[in-house]
């Protein structure tokens, strides 16, 4: 049995949760459909899925493996398998199983700013959709505080962003765990074992380079340099990174435990 990660991305894979899966002993299975692996049509030999981020759009049905990941998706949701989707797999995830997604709204994103030595950005044409890029405070709701998958987080923390696409409304029943200012739905869970995360606590300060060299057109377009998003996350990092990796224990302990293969799972009670 393996835990399958679907990478929409070269530079958008499970990162830190990958690592965290296989140091708690998990066989990770990838399927990348960005060089044209084809999503599997069942869950045979899978007992977890984690539906990695990405720069495509959710509601363009062209993309070929659109329709067959949101099969596999609602189908271990079905049957109670563990399934966590990040930024672009939150998206999917929560289009799957009923919800609503859509573009952030044109809107200046620049973030808590206490920052006077942020450049304005150039006078452009306004952008189709907004942005959230770089550094913004998530806030857990009460229901999220009480999650036992947020368990020790803090109930404001500042996580890293870079997104176009938002969960507009999430699937009938969900709960709402966490928002920010720019996107009310930065975290939900539906059932026991489905988690949706808009934001990036996979994310190294590697892949954060990366995504800077591959889209400097966003940072221009919230008015955010390479030099201030570096400062900023070697501010914030440090926390991120430590709150991360919790997150993502937890997840790996309490909604992928491995003696789920066993026929042993414990129940996670809210």
């Amino acid at each position: 049995m393996a835990t399958l990660i679907i990478e929409h991305s070269d530079s958008a894979g499970s990162g830190r949760f990958g690592e965290v899966l296989r140091d708690h002993g998990h066989r990770l299975e990838i399927v990348r459909v960005r060089r044209g692996d084809a999503i599997p049509a069942d869950l045979a030999g899978i007992d977890a899925i984690v539906a990695c981020g990405g720069p495509q759009s959710p509601t363009d049905d062209t993309h070929s493996w659109l329709a067959p990941e949101m099969d596999l998706l609602r189908m271990a949701h079905e049957t109670s398998l563990p399934v966590l989707g990040l930024c672009l797999g939150c998206q999917v995830l929560a289009r799957a199983l009923g919800g609503d997604v859509g573009p952030l709204e044109p809107q200046d994103l620049q973030h808590h700013r206490d920052d006077a030595a942020r450049p304005t950005p150039a006078a452009t044409e306004p952008p189709e959709s907004g942005v959230e890029c770089g550094w913004h405070e998530v806030t857990l709701t009460a229901v999220g505080r009480e999650d036992p998958i947020f368990a020790g987080i803090s109930w404001k923390s500042m996580q890293m962003h870079w997104h176009r696409y938002h969960v507009t409304t999430p699937p009938p029943g969900a709960r709402l765990l966490a928002r920010s200012a720019a996107t009310p739905v930065q975290a939900w869970s539906l059932g026991l074992r489905t988690y949706g995360i808009q934001y990036h606590p996979e994310a190294y300060v590697q892949t954060i380079e990366r995504w800077t060299d591959e889209e400097p057109e966003t940072l221009e377009q919230v008015g955010l340099t390479r030099e201030v998003l570096c400062r900023d996350t070697d501010r914030y990092y440090p926390v991120f990174a430590r709150l991360a990796r919790r997150l993502f224990e937890s997840m790996a302990l309490l909604l992928m435990p491995l003696d789920r293969r066993y026929g042993i799972a414990k129940e996670i009670h809210h």
